[in-house]
């Protein structure tokens, strides 16, 4: 059956992709993320160090990021939606094999986080592109997503604290996965019906997109999604060390007033807390932005407008009092969750639809290997100076060679509304 333009089931069909999608986006940052918070209680299990134990999830980490081409060829060879299901499956059965793992094997424990590592890795290649063909507003529908992504990161310490709270950590890593199964065989069911499916990159009127095209974008790209990486990295590995000396007066206020009434509080759960607010206001402002500014504005403005922007807040990290560094980190947060829907959609666009997954396989590769060097200049610059003043003024020059890079970009376009119909999957 064909489904036509304004036809009830070419919206229907765009919406389950978004779901399935969206839950995906936030179990994945959840799940990729949580062994930090379990560790701490496996630490007193096992009798080990938490540092040792935290150093087991390092090659999941590596993964997380060269798994991403991989995913993204299996992607364009056997279609979205089914490795959707294949990642839904294998974050499933890797995170209850660590819950499964005998008490103190080590070695075991850490294959198994490869797996969430792998697994974790199909998410961006598969899902993102996977969004954008079958959306109708893309703007919109990548403002939903994010917003979903960013309640996985905020749950990453929530979850896994009240599973082993209520059970143990066996259960925080058990449960989750039950959950990533459940999701994975309702998708398996929905594609076998032809109620989900995919379908190739509907055309964006007035763009070229030739081969001269693409690797202008992609070569841009290339260089501010590194560098958007590493100031994204930055914030997220050292906003806390940040709070933690700037809001230092006043976390101590608040835990004295609060112990008034009866609750004693460390001061690591404030600054959690501040940690937290930055994700939770980024991924309602990616939802607002995606709805009332990437659909409506033309895409290069928007990015080239929020790379400008980075250099205020990341002086206000480097230089503000401890208020403004918050305020310097949420908006540096905001503007990332700009800056990425747009990249998202012109790799979608210049990016001819068989080569998708290797596109946004490509992108994540870039983006998540500048990690490590955030992490690195992290430790060397406080090592150094005792402080990350110095980093963040430093990472205020990386943000005008973004701004200046992203001018390169074709101009003119916007984030759209698409009416192509959608293409349901055969029924298998």
């Amino acid at each position: 059956m064909t489904i036509l333009p304004g036809d009830p089931a070419d919206t229907a069909m765009g919406r389950r992709v978004l779901v399935f999608s969206s839950i995906g986006h936030a179990l994945m940052h959840m799940m990729t993320a949580f062994y930090a918070v379990i560790v701490l209680t496996l630490a007193v299990a096992w009798k080990l160090p938490a540092e040792r134990l935290l150093e087991l999830y390092a090659p999941a980490a590596v993964l997380l990021g060269v798994m991403s081409l991989p995913a993204g060829w299996a992607s364009d060879r056997f279609g979205a939606p089914r490795m959707m299901v294949v990642m839904f499956a294998g974050l499933g059965l890797s995170s209850i094999a660590c819950g499964l793992v005998p008490e103190g094997d080590t070695v075991a424990l850490m294959l198994a986080l490869c797996g969430i590592g792998t697994f974790g890795a199909f998410y961006h290649s598969v899902g993102i592109g996977w969004i954008i063909r079958t959306a109708r507003e893309q703007g919109h529908a990548m403002g939903v997503n994010g917003l979903w992504g960013s309640a996985g990161l905020a749950l990453y310490g929530i979850v896994p604290g009240v599973l082993i709270t209520l059970a143990s950590w066996r259960a925080a890593f058990i449960v989750p996965g039950l959950v990533c199964l459940v999701v994975g065989a309702v998708l398996a069911w929905e594609i076998r019906r032809g109620r989900v499916g995919d379908r190739p990159m509907p055309a964006t009127p007035g763009l070229r997109a030739g081969r001269r095209e693409f690797w202008r974008v992609f070569s841009v790209l290339s260089v501010t999604m590194a560098f958007e990486g590493v100031i994204w990295a930055a914030v997220m590995f050292g906003a806390a060390l940040v709070f933690e000396t700037r809001l230092a007066g006043d976390i101590a206020s608040v835990r004295a007033q609060v112990a008034s009434w009866g609750f004693a509080t460390e001061a690591v759960l404030w600054v959690g807390l501040a940690t937290s607010m930055i994700y939770v206001v980024s991924g309602v402002a990616q939802y607002v932005m995606g709805r009332t500014i990437i659909d409506r504005y033309p895409l290069k403005s928007t990015y080239v407008t929020a790379s400008a922007l980075q250099v205020f807040a990341m002086l206000a990290l480097a230089m503000g009092n401890g208020y403004l560094a918050l305020a310097g980190a949420i908006g540096s947060a905001v503007l990332s969750a700009a800056s990425g829907p747009i990249e998202n959609i012109l790799i979608a666009r210049y990016t001819p639809s068989r080569f998708h997954g290797l596109g946004f396989g490509a992108k994540f590769v870039v983006a998540l290997g500048a990690s490590p060097i955030a992490i690195m200049l992290i430790a060397w610059v406080r090592e150094t100076t005792g402080s990350l003043e110095p980093l963040f003024l430093g990472l205020t020059g990386l943000a005008a060679a973004i701004t200046l890079v992203a001018l390169l970009l074709p101009g003119g376009e916007r984030s759209l509304r698409v009416e192509a119909p959608v293409q349901p999957a055969p029924a298998e």
